[in-house]
């Protein structure tokens, strides 16, 4: 239900940005400022870069809980079945790379987008794959939320590294208070919700202060939650319930919201170059082509290595058409964009070669795995 509500917000973007009468009000709205915090510490932003450092460091924390959550507690407690997703996760991040990168090397500003390509959007792929749950075995689901696991550490780590301006050191010091309270409270099991929530605000306010990313702070933030905590009458899954208490929140508000102001697109400002910009093309290949190839070409490596097997009940079509679906950046793949490029006409390229290369794949993906259905359904009859 969210990965639709998701593209009507894009729909809706889209359209507005096509209407002159409503594309002043929204470029007003979206650029709206507003101040948070108090004294010194306090941060000065519009709504849309609210939504992209703010919101979206909520959304990072729910991605972190996740990941401790299947990590620690889930499927991939026994590290042996992450060795599938996390050698496939490093295929899919380093062939769109290199191929956006190709495509993109002789222009300055053009290569600062080469990680735009790398991400899944994690919702979308299982969205489709519940859609088309009788054509695919609940084995496969697990392999895409490991891969998702990989991938977005790799690209919180992308963010960190290659993303961050210059830093404020005053501010980054001061973060250490929150992270040392975060520390105790993780140290002497505190299964109070609003303390860390608390925390992570502060620690939000200082990180986005020192000039790192907000969405930083969210994924550190998740990072201290505890996952189980026994008390003497119950055990608290902190990590669960703490996931379970914002998944409305994130999957109905943030990601949404997300979408609807980012997805400004107005066609009569678009010039053929950009459509067919290195930049833009970059995006498609890297997604439709890179995404793909890479989780395949690894796949095929490590399995005849006799490394890994594919997931149980899993034909190698299927395989192929969650490798393509693998392909939909959207989310985090425009939120990177934003973080590389500035100038509204180099963003505008950038949303072009995402939403078509996610489009494609999403295509694409869903007709292998039928015709991969059809095909294991007729052999065993």
């Amino acid at each position: 239900m969210s990965a639709f509500l998701l593209f009507f917000c894009v729909a809706i973007a889209l359209a507005i940005s096509n209407i002159d009468s409503l594309l002043q009000y929204y470029r007003e709205i979206i650029n709206y400022k507003l101040i948070i915090g108090i004294g010194p510490y306090h941060v000065s932003k519009t709504i849309v870069k609210f939504v992209n450092d703010g919101l979206m460091a909520i959304f990072f924390f729910f991605l972190g809980l996740e990941m401790k959550y299947h990590i620690q507690e889930g499927e991939f407690k026994d590290r042996r079945n992450l060795l599938l997703p996390a050698l496939t996760a490093i295929g899919g991040f380093v062939a769109p790379a290199l191929l956006y990168t190709t495509l993109n090397y002789d222009s300055a500003e053009g290569s600062a987008g080469w990680a735009i390509p790398v991400a899944t959007d994690t919702a979308f792929v299982l969205a489709i794959l519940t859609l088309m749950k009788h054509k695919v075995s609940d084995n496969i689901k697990v392999f895409v939320i490991g891969l998702s696991i990989m991938d977005d550490v790799l690209a919180v780590l992308t963010l960190a590294i290659f993303y961050t301006p210059e830093l404020d050191i005053i501010p980054l010091l001061w973060s250490l208070i929150p992270l040392v309270i975060l520390f105790m409270l993780n140290k002497f099991k505190s299964h109070n919700h609003f303390l860390y929530y608390v925390m992570g605000i502060i620690l939000w306010l200082f990180v986005v202060q020192a000039g790192v990313h907000g969405t930083i702070a969210g994924i550190t933030l998740a990072c201290f939650i505890p996952t189980r905590i026994e008390l003497p009458h119950k055990t608290v899954h902190l990590v669960k319930d703490m996931e379970a208490s914002i998944h409305t929140l994130v999957a109905f508000v943030i990601l949404p919201l997300f979408a609807f102001v980012n997805c400004e697109l107005p066609f009569s400002e678009l010039k053929l170059n950009d459509v067919f910009s290195t930049i833009s093309i970059g995006c498609f290949i890297g997604l439709f082509f890179g995404k793909p190839f890479g989780i395949i070409s690894v796949m095929y490596i490590a399995k005849f290595c006799n490394y890994v097997e594919l997931p149980k009940g899993t034909t190698m079509a299927q395989f192929f058409g969650v490798a393509s679906l693998c392909g939909i950046g959207f989310t985090l793949s425009l939120f990177i964009g934003l973080q590389a490029f500035d100038p509204a006409e180099l963003e505008n390229q950038m949303k072009i070669g995402v939403l078509l290369g996610s489009l494609c794949s999403i295509i694409v993906g869903s007709i292998i795995i039928g015709i991969g259905s059809k095909k294991h359904k007729a052999d065993n009859q």
